[in-house]
């Protein structure tokens, strides 16, 4: 009760400093803009830091904010930290009362559908098959870009806050959801472990900022906006940066820069590469433009350095990674790529009624690319020779710390663009991966498997239904589905399926056959090339457009075009004086390892100001 007493009074101190400093205050599952009175409601019910979102008045002229807000003029919350997911389809669940929504059972038999556990041991099996042609860096940047725009509440839930799931206490808690393991399983049955840990997905519901009989909507602290969140934050952390020419805070570990572990909110998990590349990448455009712009104050060079690496970010993730596994004429086709032979400049097709918001199923189906993840991390020396020593992935997030001795990091870098990623076109997973995805901090997690369960309980209809949405499809039998999946594909499917109704959405994108010039499925493909064309009609401050703050100018969104995977890599990643040109492709024919003095760089000089004097080391920007 103390504690509820102290929670409301800061609260209530808060409230008063952002009314006298002109916040407004917002409902986060709304949108709406709160009176004195509701906001005295939440604050007094203890839900205001959930279920509310604070806004200082909006400025049209000004650049991102870190927070996300006022990126929808109209709607300055939305593009904030818990904008509320939309759906692509109705929700599906297991009604037996108003205010339960259990997951939902088989639409031929009534029966519950088979645990998720025994679905995945059957489609998806152990074994660590290396593709050829994609590197593990694919992988890399992939995690790191799913993780700027979700959070990772719900592991912290079932690992740290409820990990008793398994245990007599878990069956009392309404949001233990364990995965039973069935007796036979191959790996487990000869532990004492009969299942794993896993709550239900946090939800406006359970923060208590909707009413328990509506629909269960995940609730999310990440901007849905490809924003470098990881980086800099959701909201203003002034730890984070120097305050001396525009830098973020480092530490120095055997020689290599790397994000501060202290006073700041940054976890160097399994997006620990693609979090210590652009926190360093960050630091490097900063250093380029104090170069160039010796008057610039401290402020200006941080905006700036960070309007660059979102760009970068954006750049590298639609014009490289997303082009190379799903297809770059695809994505052409479908306008979310500018053809490159055509035009090559700015682009605007921002659209002020579209929401900056995520689909539920977007990342439920990125989660597709687990199957891509290597359980090892090989270690190469900076002339590519393999060293004989692996690093488990899994053990990232507990023992972030090995990585940063004795050279480790320049190791696991050269592997970056040297090792490729798991197999592609198979349906085999490393076993770290199926059985230890959590290192230390669970006996056993199967991380796909908690995949496959969690699009339940986020309430997700049937594949089929997906497969209507996006193709117009009308499945209604398991022979239907020849020619989208391979025999055997449909035959694990009916061992595990009463009816084709049945099917979960990413169990059929698991077996699904791969798009023709592309590494991805075909569903795959269909909702997230959806978002990520949505996401440039609805950002704002989209690095294309020629009508947003602070734009850049042609000369300069002509630069952010050279930024490459292969480039940030040579310019701050460990003992990087040589790559390929495509670093999520394999080098091979075509894609020779070149010295980095070949690779495309950018020309900071296009940001001169023709206020500053030319550069003197005695200058500093404060």
């Amino acid at each position: 009760m103390m504690d509820r007493c102290k929670s409301i009074i800061v609260s209530l101190v808060l409230l008063l400093a952002l009314r006298a400093n002109g916040v407004d205050y917002y409902s986060s599952y709304y949108g709406t803009k709160l009176s004195n009175d509701d906001v005295d409601t939440y604050t007094k019910n203890g839900t205001l830091a959930n279920c509310t979102n604070a806004v200082e008045k909006c400025d049209a002229s000004e650049s991102r904010r870190i927070d996300g807000t006022c990126n929808n003029l109209a709607h300055p919350f939305r593009g904030a930290t818990r904008t509320p997911y939309f759906r692509l389809l109705e929700a599906d669940y297991n009604r037996t009362s108003d205010t339960v929504f259990d997951p939902r059972v088989s639409a031929c038999t009534g029966n519950a559908l088979v645990g998720a556990r025994d679905v995945r041991r059957t489609l998806l099996v152990d074994g660590r098959v290396d593709d050829d042609k994609l590197t593990i860096s694919a992988t890399h940047y992939a995690v790191f870009f799913a993780s700027d725009i979700t959070s990772s509440q719900d592991t912290i839930n079932f690992v740290s806050w409820r990990p008793y799931c398994c245990k007599p206490e878990g069956a009392n808690d309404p949001q233990c959801a364990p995965n039973p393991v069935p007796a036979d399983d191959y790996v487990l049955r000869f532990t004492d472990i009969v299942c794993l840990n896993m709550t239900r997905p946090l939800t406006f519901q359970t923060s208590g900022c909707l009413a328990s009989n509506t629909t269960p909507l995940r609730i999310v602290d990440a901007t849905p906006m490809f924003d470098l969140s990881p980086i800099y934050g959701n909201v203003l952390e002034s730890a984070r940066r120097t305050f001396t020419n525009g830098t973020l805070r480092t530490e120095i570990v055997d020689g290599a820069v790397f994000p501060p572990t202290t006073g700041v909110n940054v976890a160097l998990s399994e997006t620990f590469v693609g979090t210590i590349l652009f926190w360093r990448f960050h630091n490097h455009i900063a250093q380029k433009l104090f170069e160039v712009n010796p008057c610039w104050t401290d402020d200006e060079i941080f905006v700036a350095a960070r309007e660059i690496n979102i760009a970068c970010g954006s750049q590298i993730l639609y014009y490289e990674l997303m082009a190379t596994i799903m297809g770059a004429h695809n994505l052409i086709a479908d306008e979310v790529l500018l053809n490159s032979s055509e035009s090559y400049g700015f682009r605007d097709i921002y659209d002020e009624t579209e929401v900056p918001r995520m689909s539920m199923e977007f990342p439920a189906v990125l989660r597709w690319m687990h199957k891509l993840q290597a359980g090892l991390l090989n270690f190469y020396d900076a002339n590519g020779v393999y060293l004989n020593e692996t690093f488990p992935m899994v053990n990232v997030n507990s023992n972030s710390a090995f990585l940063k001795k004795e050279g480790r990091m320049a190791y696991v870098t050269q592997g970056c663009f040297r090792q490729p990623s798991g197999r592609v076109n198979d349906h085999a997973v490393d076993s770290d991966l199926l059985n230890f995805g959590l290192g230390r901090y669970q006996r056993a997690n199967d991380i796909l498997t908690n995949d496959l369960a969690k699009t339940r309980h986020f309430g997700m209809p049937s594949y089929i239904h997906y497969r209507s949405y996006c193709f117009g499809d009308k499945i209604s039998s398991f022979n239907q589905l020849k020619g989208i999946i391979s025999n055997e594909g449909i035959e694990a499917l009916k061992s595990k399926y009463s009816c084709v109704e049945d099917i979960d959405l990413l169990a059929g994108v698991w077996m699904e056959e791969l798009m023709d010039n592309a590494f991805v499925p075909p569903t795959f493909y269909c909702i997230v090339k959806e978002q990520l064309l949505h996401n440039v009609k609805s950002d704002r401050h989209w690095y294309e457009r020629a009508d947003r703050p602070n734009a850049f100018s042609e000369a300069e969104l002509g630069e952010i075009r050279k930024i490459t995977a292969s480039r940030m890599l040579c310019d701050v990643g460990d003992s990087v004086t040589e790559i390929q040109p495509r670093a999520f492709e394999l080098p091979g024919e075509g894609n020779e390892i070149v010295s980095c003095d070949v690779i495309p760089n950018i020309d900071y000089t296009k940001w001169a100001d023709s206020r500053c004097t030319p550069y003197s080391s005695s200058t500093q920007a404060n």
